[in-house]
């Protein structure tokens, strides 16, 4: 009788322990319990501030319906901006330490794209991509144009000089037909002298009044035509 309890006392330890076992390894075996899902935040704005309570972000919606996200620095200068409208046109802009845009990247739907980096609060460089694909870097001073270099729809290249009524004073272009040209324009744009080539074999000189007509052509055939008030006057061979 006392061997038959302790055969089933031992036989009981045996199975609790392996029991135990069983749902340690279990445990340890299991997949890892999934992580829940993030909540979703629904607001109509965000206020980040430091330590001292100033605000030194804000993400929300203006008066237009535009999303605006603005970032300011210690002193409440406006560091970035960012403006993103409906129709998916959207503005960067990036400020200096003196509450001046530096940098400003412009993106339209459907339309150009540009940036301008300003240097004191005047702007000194423009890239833009216009509507048409065409490209163009332009060169300013005291916030007036000065220098265009661009390119044509169909991958001409052109360069472009302003005075200070932002007429163009120089015109340079190249195209790939073997057109060459180069204008020298006087008050108002109006051309005063052209050289030009035509498809890389005949060149053309002309010389221009104060209106724009033509006073002498120098061509390969002939190679001399003096005009006066539009009528020609004298041909040389």
């Amino acid at each position: 009788m006392a061997q038959q309890h302790r055969t089933m006392l031992i036989s009981g330890v045996i199975s609790v322990a392996l029991g135990f076992l069983a749902g340690f390894l279990g445990g340890r075996l299991a997949a890892p319990p999934r992580p829940e899902k993030a909540a979703v935040v629904r607001a109509e704005g965000f206020v980040l501030v430091d330590r001292t309570g100033r605000e030194r972000a804000r993400l929300g919606l203006d008066a237009q319906g535009m999303a605006r996200l603005k970032v300011d620095g210690e002193d409440d200068t406006a560091l970035v901006s960012l403006a993103v409208d409906s129709q998916g046109g959207a503005a960067l802009a990036l400020g200096d330490d003196k509450r001046r845009q530096a940098v400003v990247l412009t993106v339209a739907p459907q339309g150009p794209q540009d940036m301008a980096f300003y240097r004191d609060g005047h702007l000194r460089l423009g890239l833009e991509v216009l509507k048409n694909g065409e490209p163009a870097v332009n060169l300013y001073d005291t916030g007036n144009r000065v220098i265009s270099l661009g390119l044509t729809k169909p991958g001409d290249p052109h360069l472009v000089f302003y005075g200070d009524n932002q007429k163009a004073t120089l015109d340079l272009s190249s195209t790939k037909n073997g057109d060459r040209s180069l204008e020298l324009r006087g008050k108002g744009g109006i051309p005063r002298v052209v050289l030009g080539l035509k498809q890389d074999r005949k060149a053309a000189l002309g010389l221009f009044d104060q209106k724009g007509k033509t006073r002498v052509a120098l061509m390969d055939e002939p190679s001399l035509i003096l005009l006066k008030n539009g009528r020609v006057m004298r041909t040389l061979p």
